[in-house]
């Protein structure tokens, strides 16, 4: 292989960490919470048959990558998508859905051999692309009955009620493939469909839902982040030729085939019904407060992974150089690092990390009240009874987990509303002064929004998002400014900056700063 792809493997695993263990928090600024169809309670009413539903859309977006301190790492992405949506009655009892969408982008940068700007296409060992990609996403057949709403297919589950990071909001995968981009997409919802038995029905004073989970479906990341250092030549161990097959795509913003790649090599729980996850929820309410309880039996997404011993002392050495390239440079002067990295370099991928997977049990709650005209409490609280934590030196470290969150949204009419939420976690089984992987033992964090919606019409929509890690001092702030032309045309501007520790999300992902420009179009 390559020099350019020495620091390969290093680096999935951090991201796998990163984007697991650290909770990718502020990826989580980018979930839509409001609810789907299909998360409203089931209707009992006698179904009646409706027109059919077709919508589709055509997004361009364009992102700028602001590394004005290593113009060599300088990337400009232009991305198109293309979403189609069709929901067809079949009968008055029976609705059919399928959501489908097109992705495609070419990539500006840098070659990461000589720093002169280049446009790649998809060709064997070459980091910058153009390419194509289809992805299906709801497809589901729903029935409509007096005992409640039946949903076999893909679908999204949306429980929990606090808007930017609920401890509850843990069935379906979340998208964190685009890095802090999803703050500035606020429109979507960072979940990902998955397939599922679905079924929402009345018990008692309430509503009843079930869910069936048959397949493990993970998170979907780019195990590069979006850092264009970890690419560089010169860098970081020489990788076996086994890992060409996976790493001869890099992708520094989208790599859904290389994170797939990744977790097909760590073994993951086989794909068949007996190694399903099953959940449900169970909400009322009691005059003005809205509560609900939540059971769930499923995979940590994050395995505990064993490392071999050299490639351990590799990752250990190198992660305690963080991004600078000067100490990384330093790290591989070490003789017991290169000749360990030599070492690591003739090992299959299957001796460098093994994982083990682990069941999860959550126990939560939620509840909604507007105590005021226009002001809205939310609070949601779990606990798993274990979750899988990565040290900083790699070992890994299954603990209890709970997890509680509250939070504030003031809504002024319709034209001005402000949200304020603050999350906290305890790792009980972790002393509190171990030093974890883009996490701690306990740890708070607070985030916050605002949407102000201006002019005749309001067709001017600003937006502000961000979170502040109040325990590993991280930060990360992206505000937005879309203009609505007319029912089918609108564009929008948004940025992106992060900062904090190296053994932080903020910090992780602070080579993100970037500027985005996108323009939809509604067909």
């Amino acid at each position: 292989m390559g020099k350019g792809r020495r620091q390969g493997l290093w680096t999935i695993l951090l991201a796998t960490v990163a984007l697991y263990a650290g909770r990718a928090a502020a990826a989580d600024l980018a979930e839509d919470a409001t609810p789907t169809a299909s998360d409203e309670p089931a209707d009992t009413a006698p179904a009646t048959s409706e027109p059919t539903l077709f919508s589709a859309a055509w997004t361009a977006t364009l992102g700028v990558d602001l590394a004005a301190e290593e113009p060599d790492e300088d990337v400009l992405t232009l991305r198109n998508r293309l979403d189609m949506d069709i929901k067809h009655p079949v009968s008055a009892a029976l609705t059919a859905r399928l959501a489908a969408r097109l992705l495609h982008r070419t990539q500006v940068g840098h070659d990461g051999a000589v720093y002169r700007p280049a446009l790649r296409a998809s060709l064997p060992d070459l980091g910058m692309r153009y390419d194509a990609l289809p992805d299906l996403r709801e497809a589901y057949l729903q029935w409509n009955k007096p005992w409640g709403r039946l949903t076999v297919g893909r679908d999204m589950v949306n429980w929990g009620s606090l808007e930017l990071q609920s401890p509850l909001r843990i069935v379906s995968p979340t998208d964190f493939s685009r890095g802090l981009a999803g703050m500035v997409g606020g429109d979507e919802s960072a979940l990902l469909p998955i397939w599922m038995v679905r079924l929402q029905r009345p018990l008692g004073p309430g509503q009843l839902d079930l869910v069936y989970v048959p397949f493990l479906d993970q998170h979907r990341f780019s195990p590069f982040a979006t850092d264009a250092a970890f690419v560089r030549p010169g860098f970081g161990p020489e990788l076996p030729a086994t890992m060409a097959v996976m790493l001869r795509r890099l992708d520094l913003r989208l790599d859904r085939g290389l994170s797939e790649s990744l977790m097909t090599a760590l073994r993951p729980p086989a794909a068949t019904p007996l190694d399903g996850s099953v959940g449900g929820r169970w909400s009322m309410r009691a005059g003005s407060v809205d509560l609900a309880v939540v059971a769930l039996l499923n995979w940590d997404r994050l395995p505990a992974l064993r490392l071999d011993p050299d490639l351990l002392l590799v990752l250990t050495k190198t992660s305690a150089a963080g991004f600078d390239v000067a100490k990384q440079v330093a790290v591989f002067a070490d003789p017991a690092v290169a000749e360990a990295a030599q070492r690591a370099k003739g090992k299959q991928f299957n001796d460098l990390a093994t994982a083990t997977w682990h069941r999860r049990a959550v126990l939560g709650g939620e509840l909604q009240f507007e105590p005021i005209d226009g002001w809205l409490v939310r609070a949601d609280v779990a606990y798993s009874h274990q979750r899988v934590f990565m040290d900083s030196q790699f070992v890994p470290i299954v603990s209890g987990l709970v997890q509680a969150g509250a939070g504030l949204e003031k809504s002024h009419s319709d034209w001005l509303t402000v949200l304020v939420e603050a999350t906290w976690q305890w790792a009980h089984a972790i002393a509190r002064d171990r030093q974890l992987l883009l996490a701690a033992p306990v740890q708070v964090q607070v985030g916050g929004g605002a949407l102000l919606r201006l002019g005749e019409g309001q067709p001017w929509l600003v937006q502000l998002g961000g979170f502040y890690g109040v325990t590993l001092h991280d930060w990360a702030l992206a505000p937005r400014l879309r203009y609505e032309f007319n029912d089918q045309w609108q564009a929008a501007v948004g940025g992106i900056v992060a900062d904090g520790p190296a053994n932080s999300p903020g910090g992780f992902f602070g080579r993100d700063d970037q500027v985005i420009v996108e323009i939809r179009r509604g067909l």
